[in-house]
């Protein structure tokens, strides 16, 4: 309670102003999305916003609230968050971008909406295991014998099947 006055009036508190934003407010990892206050301490935080103007979380976080669904999903900033917390922890409010960004990552996976350098990287990864193709050397090969791990990198084809079930349609070239 808030004393004006002599009057008690209850905190006021932020809603969100969208059917979008209340769209990622359901979603797991979303729900935060209703504490921010716009204040742009994230961006302030941000490791990447430092070294690139295009990406600012503050702005992203204000184009959910306003609605502006299409063009978020069909953005590829809500995929640079590198998930290092450092906008969590400075957060006044406790609101997690990096759960709201992958709240608003999982619907346009859903939607398939994935940007194309998100998905050839991630299709790389699943070919062979390693984001640059030749990056397992005979060096890697002797590191992994000296700890006693397995030297023959046996991807676990279930696994990799799955994942390409759920994030990419079916192409027969990979």
């Amino acid at each position: 309670m808030v004393e004006t006055k002599g009057e008690l009036k209850q905190p006021s508190l932020h809603h969100p102003s969208s059917d979008f934003s209340e769209e990622i407010a359901n979603e797991p990892g979303g729900e935060d999305i209703t504490k921010c206050i716009q204040c742009g301490m994230c961006t302030a935080s941000c490791l990447v916003a430092k070294y690139t103007d295009r990406y600012r979380p503050r702005r992203l976080i204000q184009k959910i609230l306003l609605g502006k669904r299409e063009e978020v999903l069909n953005s590829e900033l809500p995929w640079l968050c590198m998930t290092c917390r450092l906008c969590e922890e400075r957060c006044q409010e406790g609101v997690s971008l990096p759960e709201i960004f992958g709240a608003v990552r999982k619907i346009a996976a859903r939607e398939g909406k994935i940007p194309n350098v998100f998905k050839s990287t991630a299709s790389l990864v699943l070919k062979d295991g390693w984001m640059l193709k030749d990056t397992y050397t005979d060096f890697i090969e002797d590191d992994r014998d000296d700890l006693g791990l397995d030297t023959d990198l046996n991807w676990d084809d279930d696994f990799v099947k799955k994942i390409k079930k759920k994030y990419f349609k079916e192409d027969k070239t990979r």
